[in-house]
């Protein structure tokens, strides 16, 4: 038994300690960590930031003669003009143009994975060609399962039909496969809570007291 003497690693443990006490019932010791921990977040992300204008903003300016970042950085001081009354509508210009740029990035990042990619990932290869030119079923069963389990799923979706016949049997296998994927999907939020609880009692057991 090897307890670490180090004074942070005796706050991380403590910390941990306090933190899972809220199972138990919530407690001014959750109370203070808590505090703690949001304080910390906050400043570590106060200094952070203050670096990234430093050093990406102020001194390729200043030191390596990028004018063009002028610009961007008189845009983010106008946020701070939010501040003082009188010159406050001057924020939103830098509100709007952050708005213009976040709302371009986004659309063009969902469009292009959860559209254009996701339908180039289900045009899969089903029917092969051999050697003597004759058409062959795939070989791949996963090519399979994909295309008409996604061809089920959207058959679920479509309401232009009456739900009978081999449209109610492809809309019944595309909701059996969607309560599938929600398994699976919370099975993986489940696996990683698991991990980090892993973690943080290997990090109370073996780095602070020093048991494994």
């Amino acid at each position: 038994m090897n307890i670490s003497m180090d004074p942070w690693v005796w706050l991380m443990g403590l910390g941990m300690l306090a933190i899972f006490s809220f199972v138990y019932k919530e407690n001014a010791i959750y109370r203070l960590f808590e505090h703690i921990y949001v304080g910390a977040a906050a400043g570590y992300t106060i200094v952070v930031n203050y670096g990234n204008i430093v050093d990406r903003g102020i001194m390729p300016l200043f030191k390596q003669g990028k004018y063009n970042l002028v610009v961007p950085l008189i845009i983010g001081l106008l946020l701070y003009a939010r501040f003082f009354k009188n010159i406050a509508w001057l924020s939103r210009w830098a509100i709007a143009f952050l708005l213009g740029i976040g709302v371009g990035v986004s659309t063009f990042g969902e469009v292009n994975s959860v559209i254009i990619a996701q339908v180039r990932a289900s045009m899969m290869t089903l029917i092969v060609r051999n050697g003597a030119g004759v058409f062959q079923l795939g070989r791949s069963v996963n090519n399979w399962i994909m295309v008409l389990g996604t061809l089920s799923v959207l058959l679920y979706f479509f309401f232009s039909v009456e739900q009978k016949g081999l449209v109610k049997h492809g809309s019944a296998l595309g909701r059996a496969i969607m309560m599938i994927t929600f398994g699976v999907s919370f099975g993986n939020v489940v696996m990683g809570r698991i991990s980090l609880l892993l973690g943080s009692l290997e990090t109370i057991f073996g780095q602070w007291l020093g048991l494994l």
